[in-house]
């Protein structure tokens, strides 16, 4: 159990300020998002390789914010990848009723899709898995 207790080293350096979420990709894969404060660019990376000593990542999608249909993201609460399709679903949380209220879908080339879930007609969940690191014999 004390091989479990190690963190996971991340493909950037980041600090306090930052927005950093980690996601799942499949059964055993990560992914993680990062958008740096100060900057208008936001990075997905997702493993390619978890082992116990060794974790690699590599870049799966680049948002630049300078795009015209760009928008910059405040408090973001979660996030979830499709890699067949190229494409990162982010949903950004309403600080003060604390709920998750729009939804981008972001891809390749500039693609950019807002969904205001506030006004979406039907019921809409999302939620997020996370696997257990402790495999089950």
């Amino acid at each position: 159990m004390k091989d479990l207790d190690r963190s996971l080293p991340l493909p950037f350096h980041c600090c306090h300020e930052d927005t950093v979420l980690l996601s799942t990709v499949r059964e055993e894969q990560l992914a993680v998002l990062f958008q740096k404060s100060d900057a208008y660019e936001m990075g997905i990376w997702i493993t390619t390789k978890i082992e116990l000593n060794i974790v690699l990542w590599s870049k799966f999608l680049k948002v630049d914010m300078t795009l015209p249909n760009s928008y910059w993201f405040e408090d973001l609460s979660f996030f979830l990848v499709d890699e067949k399709k190229k494409v990162a679903m982010v949903s950004e949380l309403d600080i003060e009723t604390c709920k998750t209220y729009k939804t981008y879908i972001l891809g390749e080339n500039g693609y950019y899709r807002e969904v205001d879930l506030r006004k979406s007609k039907g019921c809409l969940l999302m939620c997020s898995y996370v696997p257990s690191l402790v495999q089950i014999q």
